[in-house]
This record gives structure tokens, sequence and C-alpha cells, in this order.
């Protein structure tokens, strides 16, 4: 599924750890890498500094030049096709303009980089990019990386935990989920999880409801999410078929704080001492206009908060017409 991948660095061991899963991926998918960095360059300088200014930037995009093409003699690398590319500006900048020069479909980084007045803050790149790529980015986790390759023996089951609010934009994270799932699990050892959460509902309005009309809205409320989740189940199903391993799941879950909720499932829904997913996955936007600020914000939460790799995808933008009125 994913031909061009693109792995941003910032020179730091951290930064770094994002090839080896990125490299693991390309092998997979037969891709290629583009190896990134960004220069950034104080502005704050007088007109009788520019000259030195400009000799400082050549000297930074030198030594950034070498850092990757060293990278790229790495013996990670040997085997799959990789590019470099140095951009001097914002690193949130420069990972949206090569996405949109060099036909990337997925960027992987790890969430944190360098510390100091000097550096990459790649936790605030990654809330950035996640707000605006356009195309699936995987955060790897320094404490929890995303597990990948290893021998299905004695391993625990790789699951993924997908979050879905009912819409179709949600739904836009399930196939680069698969893809991830496929490329990383042990086989015959997989699972998707699809994770539905329905916030309680006002007690005053359930009462209101059930003396009005003798009926349970929660419970309908319930039966509604439940069916929903079959039926993307069964929809999605064929496309789990065609690789060996994995299987798919619906989970339904009542809770007030939705993004806690997630975090919550995934990360000791088995009450165990490890996860009980290997990878969060969500989208940025939900179901209508004043859900998609809400779902955004819970994507946000989840990101800052989670101790989990999480894959974050940004649903294509649907125009919306406007059909004229009947007269």
């Amino acid at each position: 599924m994913f031909k061009h991948i693109l792995v941003p660095l910032d020179g730091s061991p951290r930064s770094e750890q994002a090839l080896t899963l990125a490299t693991h991926i390309a092998q997979y998918d037969h891709s290629s890498l583009l190896l990134l960095r960004s220069v950034e360059i104080m502005s704050i300088y007088s007109m009788q500094t520019i000259g030195m200014m400009e000799r400082i930037q050549n000297l930074e995009q030198e030594g950034a030049q070498k850092y990757l093409d060293s990278v790229k003699k790495s013996a990670l690398l040997e085997p799959i096709p990789t590019m470099t590319k140095v951009y001097v500006g914002d690193a949130s900048a420069a990972i949206l303009r090569a996405i949109s020069q060099q036909d990337i479909d997925l960027v992987v980084l790890c969430s944190h980089g360098y510390t100091g007045l000097k550096h990459w803050v790649l936790g605030s790149v990654a809330q950035k990019i996640a707000r605006a790529c356009p195309v699936p980015v995987l955060i790897q986790r320094d404490e929890h990386p995303l597990p990948f390759g290893v021998d299905g023996e004695g391993q625990p089951t790789f699951r993924i935990c997908i979050a879905l609010d009912g819409s179709p934009q949600a739904e836009a994270v399930i196939e680069p989920a698969i893809a991830i799932a496929a490329a990383c699990a042990p086989a015959q050892r997989a699972e998707i999880h699809l994770l539905r959460i329905i916030e309680p509902l006002n007690q005053s309005d359930e009462d209101a409801f059930r003396e009005i009309y003798q009926f349970d809205l929660q419970e309908l409320v319930h039966q509604h999410a439940q069916a929903y989740l079959q039926e993307v189940v069964k929809r999605f199903e064929p496309a789990i078929k065609s690789y060996e391993g994995l299987k798919i799941i619906g989970s339904l879950r009542s809770g007030a704080d939705i993004a806690m909720e997630i975090i919550q499932y995934a990360e000791r829904g088995n009450s165990g001492p490890d996860p009980s997913c290997q990878l969060l996955a969500m989208t940025t936007h939900g179901r209508n206009k004043m859900d998609r600020w809400i779902f955004g914000s819970i994507a946000e939460r989840v990101l800052n908060r989670t101790r989990l790799p999480l894959l974050i995808v940004r649903p294509p933008q649907q125009e919306v017409t406007t059909q004229p009125r009947p007269v």
C-alpha cells in the first residue's frame, strides 16, 4: 500500500528510532524512503550580520546533508531505495512541502528529538503534522516502540485499536491500519479492534424519553452502535482475508471522556502489565462540521497522553454542495 515513505530526522538518536520501523515497512511493501532534515536558522539579526548568517546557513545545510548521506550509507538502508533532502525553514512546513513534492504516502517519525535551545521538538512537530498532513502519519514512541518482524512463538497477539465515531471520515484510518498490521504483525497473530465509545446520555433526557415513549434510549443508542460495528466488520472482512493471520473485531464501550476511554482500552484492556494493543489508530475528523472539532481535540489528547505508537490519518475533505430549494 505504501510506496514512498518519508522519515524526518533531526540528527538525534531518538529521531533515528523511526528508521528501523520505516525500513521494515518499506521492505514489506517494496517501498522507497526519503530521509528529510530541516535547517532552521534564527531570524533575529541585523543587516550587518546578513553575510555571516548566510555563511552559517550554508554550513548548517552542508552538515545536514553529510548527516543524511551517512545515514543513507548505513547497512540498515542498504536494501532500500533511499533519497535524501535538506530543507531550510520550519520543520513542519518542510515535511508538508516534501509530501507534496515527492509523492509521499506515509510519514514515519519519532515523537521526541533534541532537547535544549537547539532542537526539533518532535513532539510538537508531530502535533502540527497530525493536524495538517494529507497522508497517514505513524508516530513511533521510544518508551513503547511498535514491535515488528518478531517471531510469533511466545509473543502476545499483535493488536491495533482503531477508534471510530460512526462516520465515514473516521473509517479512513482502517485501510492504512490494516496495511501496518500486515507489515508488522507475526503470522497468524494479529487482531484489528474497531472501538466505538458511547457517551452516557443525560439522565433527565433519558428519563423523559422513557416516560413518553416507554423505551430505554440508552439501550437504543447501544444497539445502533453495535449494529454499526457489525456492519463495518462485515464490510472490511474481504480486505482482511487477503492478508494471512489477520482478523477484525468490533468492541463497544461507554464513557464520558472519550479520549481517556480509548487510551484505557488500548493500554490496559487486558488488565495485565503489558499494553493490550501495540498500536492506536484514529483520524483527526469526525461526523460533521461541529464534531470534527470535537474529534480533532480527542485525537490531540490521545496523541499527548498515550504511551503507545499512534497512526493518525486526516480524512479527505468532503466538498459540500448546496441543492437549490424547490420553489
